[in-house]
């Protein structure tokens, strides 16, 4: 984390001198020491390159649905005569962490034409504004990556 804190003072600073440079370590490391005080914040072991992999992986996916997504609305929209068909959906989800299960409510929220209305308990209500777009969500590929990134 300082060295996050670090890049980021650098980037505020907006020049790169010795005194910059030693007053962003000064407040980085006095930035991370009071998240861990005060936070509670905690250094997670480091898992390698295999989560990094698999978290950019996650990314790339999620921009090519929510691509894929835009151009199925832009097809309802713009197609004249067409049926939308909105649709309520609840489901539960595996994942046990909050932050696996906010990650999940997020990428669908994202994704054109869904949107998480609630997200509580591993229980989620996803508004649908068409059902083709809900086909398969409770069974989604989102949720299959994610509980890969929990493991």
């Amino acid at each position: 984390m300082p060295v996050l804190f670090f890049l980021i003072w650098l980037l505020l600073a907006g020049e790169m001198t010795l005194r910059t440079c030693l007053w962003g370590v000064a407040v980085s490391a006095l930035l991370s020491w009071a998240c861990r005080k005060f936070l509670g914040h905690r250094r997670r072991p480091w898992r390698g390159l295999g989560e990094i992999g698999a978290c950019v992986s996650y990314l790339w996916y999620l921009l090519r649905e929510i691509l894929k997504a835009g151009f199925v609305v832009m097809r309802l929209i713009y197609t004249k005569g067409a049926q939308v068909e909105p649709k309520l959906i609840w489901f539960d989800t595996t994942l046990r962490s909050d932050r696996a299960r906010t990650v999940l409510a997020d990428s669908i929220t994202l994704t054109a034409g869904t949107i998480t209305v609630t997200a509580e308990d591993g229980r989620f209500c996803v508004h649908a504004l068409d059902a083709s777009l809900a086909e398969g969500i409770e069974h989604c590929e989102f949720q299959r990556r994610l509980e890969k990134l929990e493991a």
